[in-house]
């Protein structure tokens, strides 16, 4: 009788907590939420960041403040929102980039990307294009591929900065078809993009927003992009598959936005969280203006939000550390 007793006794204990739990939590937010974005103010990010934080205080009636904590390649912003209390008052725009290839790259970090930070809903994603100068013999994939191979340690590669997305996907893509090549970083896409027009390296990754103008304008063009199907901006540029090196070049590395909480944060209030970022996500006039800076909408459960970091973690993390990039300590 008394186990009995005590079982139901530990039973409605769990009910009630439960129960105060849901209280403590359903009037989430009852303050102001900031929005730390990892990246100086005026950047792509910050623009999604203030634009996500508008939506957010008008659905939550609460002040979302977008707060600019930048700093090694995201590193600044991540530690302070792992620092901060998991109870959904502080908030990072994260990406591929700052979650995933600096937990890569990075000597070592302050944090576990994986515990002290939580996905919790996707905004969007852009594909990556590889171009080259108009000056190039190569006119598609596979006669750049062979050109490349055919003289180990010759021709180099530019990107915006060590440990990039364009970086990374630029060094797997020569991994993959047995490419010899040279690294060249830049301080940014558009000193890399100037050397590479007047054909100083062979080629550069990065996305369709930075190299778009100049592939419509002759000046570079583009032999593929890394996606699973072509693109509104670019139709006539085959995907990686299209060109006929999807059997070799098989990761499709696409940066993606998105918002994460603090790890440990109430499953409650990231399901609040969520609720309301994908709603914004879901508007015909939201996502217009996503595309207006080159990103594509990406709206999801919270289980796909989890699910996109996991899987790009898993994926990109050991051939980051098999590649060997990592950035200055």
């Amino acid at each position: 009788m008394f186990p009995f007793l005590a079982s139901r006794f530990a039973g409605l204990l769990s009910t009630a907590l439960l129960c105060l739990s849901a209280s403590a939590h359903a009037g989430y937010p009852e303050r102001p939420v900031t929005l730390v974005v990892p990246f100086p103010a005026g950047g792509n990010s910050d623009i999604v960041a203030r634009r996500v934080a508008e939506r957010l205080t008008q659905s939550w009636g609460q002040p979302v403040i977008v707060e600019n904590r930048a700093g090694a390649g995201g590193l600044v912003g991540n530690q302070a929102v792992a620092r901060a209390k998991p109870d959904g008052y502080t908030l990072l725009l994260g990406g591929l980039s700052t979650q995933v290839l600096l937990a890569g790259t990075a000597p070592e970090l302050p944090y576990d990307p994986v515990k002290s930070l939580s996905a919790v809903a996707l905004i969007s994603k852009v594909p990556l294009v590889l171009v080259v100068p108009a000056t190039s013999p190569a006119t598609d994939l596979k006669s750049f591929a062979q050109y490349l191979r055919q003289s180990p340690g010759k021709y180099n590669f530019s990107s915006a900065g060590i440990g990039t997305s364009g970086h990374v996907t630029a060094q797997y893509f020569a991994k993959a078809i047995g490419a010899d090549v040279v690294h060249i970083a830049y301080r940014g896409s558009a000193p890399a993009l100037t050397d590479l027009v007047e054909g100083r390296n062979a080629y550069l990754v990065d996305t369709p927003p930075v190299v778009k103008e100049m592939v419509k304008a002759g000046k570079l063009r583009a032999l593929a992009v890394f996606s699973e199907s072509r693109l509104q901006d670019l139709p006539d540029v085959p995907t990686v598959a299209q060109a006929g090196l999807g059997d070799r070049v098989q990761h499709m590395m696409q940066p993606w936005q998105a918002i994460f909480a603090p790890g440990g944060t109430p499953p409650m209030i990231e399901a609040s969280i969520h609720d309301a970022v994908d709603q914004a996500v879901s508007d015909p006039e939201f996502q217009d203006k996503l595309r207006q800076l080159g990103l594509i909408p990406l709206s999801g459960s919270l289980a796909d939000a989890k699910k996109r970091f996991e899987v790009d973690y898993a994926n990109w993390l050991p051939i980051l550390n098999d590649m060997g990039v990592k950035s200055a300590p």
